[in-house]
């Protein structure tokens, strides 16, 4: 029989998991930590999942946050300093749920459901010794043994260094436009986002900065909320009266805080494409899945989203296969980006200035709803986007196609 090692517990390897169990297939979920550790870690993002990926859920059965106040039926885009505003109503709503409650909840359905869960720390050597046990491993885990395994794709790899500082935190004293994402950008300085977030606390909002390098949000990311908490908040308060005025006036100030001192995160990413196999042994291939082949900077939300797809194709893979062999690698190769190019390539247009073409597109949005619908929509469709994104011509077509009907009044935001 089939068996197929799963090391790592995202939503990568645990929607894989899933699937593959659903489909009568063996698997075995090496994980770092049991559920109830994992939901007294630190907030490791700040996800937020589209309505493909929540449909995922509802055919596994684990969609079990719909009565949360999670949901999200709306994006909200702004950039400081220009007319540029507006609200995007989604065809299909997503969600926002704490990875915390999340990962445990979905590892619980599947040892639940039979699954084989592994408890204890991967190292490399760990990895290649146990490849002998499956027909084929997956590393779904962004840790240190991805570089062991999946070398850096230099040809897709636009940046050698993060190109934004991040810091996100959940709080409460903000209220979030109901069941919206609202996401601004201040040029030169950087981007953030508030909506509500289903927590290891129930329904809070999160707040996120993506400062640029050097630039006056960076010290959010410095700053140590253990040190001083009511210093970090005081910060906050103060960059959002700054470069988020509209997010500025939906804080009560008397009631404004951070939630805990494990519900901040800071850091930085490199947008990263790696090679997504490697034989570790003859006839024996490890292959890589969400942050292990695909890491990308979080400004536009597709982490996640990408993952559970990946995942998705993956499962796919396998389940119409017999053989995990150097030929499998490839084709899976091939079919993984198919689904990854787009989006690395319209994450990456999102973190330099847009093009003429682009602010094109955000000042019909805000113009005419119809454009800022279709816009919008389009965060949960990636391929769509890229091709209204990629060029002049298409952007035109985009727009075309968006059919701009009546002048935008109470949309924007």
């Amino acid at each position: 029989m089939t068996n197929i090692g799963i090391v790592g517990t995202g939503i990568s390897g645990l929607q894989l998991a899933l699937t593959l169990q659903r489909a009568g297939i063996g698997t075995t979920v090496y994980a770092e930590r049991s559920p109830d550790e994992m939901r007294r870690t630190r907030l490791p993002n700040m996800v937020m999942r589209y309505s493909p990926t929540v449909n995922r859920e509802r055919r596994l059965g684990v969609e079990h946050w719909a009565h949360s106040g999670s949901r999200i039926d709306a994006i909200s885009p702004s950039i400081l300093g220009t007319p540029i505003a507006f609200t995007g109503r989604l065809e299909q709503a997503g969600s926002a749920v704490d990875f915390r409650v999340y990962l445990s909840r979905l590892m619980e359905d599947y040892a639940d459901r039979g699954g084989h869960v592994v408890i204890g720390r991967r190292s490399p050597e760990d990895i290649v010794a146990g490849s002998d046990a499956h027909d084929l491993t997956v590393v779904a885990s962004g840790r240190e043994s991805v570089n062991a395994f999946f070398s850096r794709d230099p040809d897709r790899s636009t940046y050698n260094a993060p190109q934004r500082l991040l810091c996100a935190a959940l709080c409460r004293g903000i209220t979030p436009l109901p069941a919206t994402v609202t996401m601004w950008n201040a040029p030169g300085v950087g981007e953030g986002f508030l909506y509500p977030f289903f927590s290891v606390h129930g329904l809070v909002s999160v707040i996120g900065f993506e400062a640029i390098p050097g630039g006056p949000l960076e010290p959010i990311n410095r700053v140590s909320y253990d040190d001083d908490p009511a210093a970090f908040e005081r910060l906050t308060v103060d960059l959002l009266r700054q470069y988020a005025p509209t997010v500025y006036e939906r804080i009560d100030h008397s009631e404004f805080g951070i939630t805990g001192p494990l519900d901040i995160m800071q850091g930085a990413i490199t947008p990263t494409v790696r090679r997504p196999y490697c034989e570790v042994a003859p006839g024996r291939f490890v292959v890589a899945v969400g942050d292990a082949y695909v890491v990308n900077d979080p400004i536009c939300g597709q982490g996640a989203n990408l993952g559970s797809t990946s995942a998705a194709v993956l499962a796919e893979a396998i389940c119409q296969d017999v053989a995990y062999d150097e030929w499998f690698c490839r084709s899976l190769a091939r079919e993984l980006w198919a689904v990854a190019e787009p989006v690395t390539n319209f994450n990456n247009s999102f973190l330099v200035p847009p093009q003429p073409h682009v602010a094109a597109i955000l000042g019909a949005a805000t113009n005419y709803p119809s454009v800022a619908d279709a816009f919008c929509n389009n965060f949960a469709n990636p391929a769509a986007m890229w091709r209204a994104i990629a060029s002049p011509d298409r952007a035109a077509a985009f727009l075309a196609s968006a059919g701009p009907a009546q002048p935008a009044m109470s949309r924007a935001s």
